[in-house]
């Protein structure tokens, strides 16, 4: 598989809630779990746009 941020070859890879990227894990930024069995990544490319990264910041486990 590929990265589709930077197009490394990777075994494992995370979907950013985002932007809906697979991506790396060199190209996730943040990362947390909001409830026992569920994760969210932030990708960097998102966590510079304010919006999205407030949106992250902002998560709780009623909103996942």
């Amino acid at each position: 598989m590929l990265c589709e941020r930077c197009s490394r070859e990777v075994y494992k890879h995370e979907v950013c809630r985002y932007c809906n990227r697979k991506i790396c894990s060199d190209c996730v930024k943040s990362s947390r779990r909001v409830t026992k069995t569920t994760r969210i990544v932030i990708c960097k490319d998102c966590w510079s746009m304010m919006k999205r990264r407030k949106a992250f910041k902002g998560m709780s486990a009623e909103q996942a």
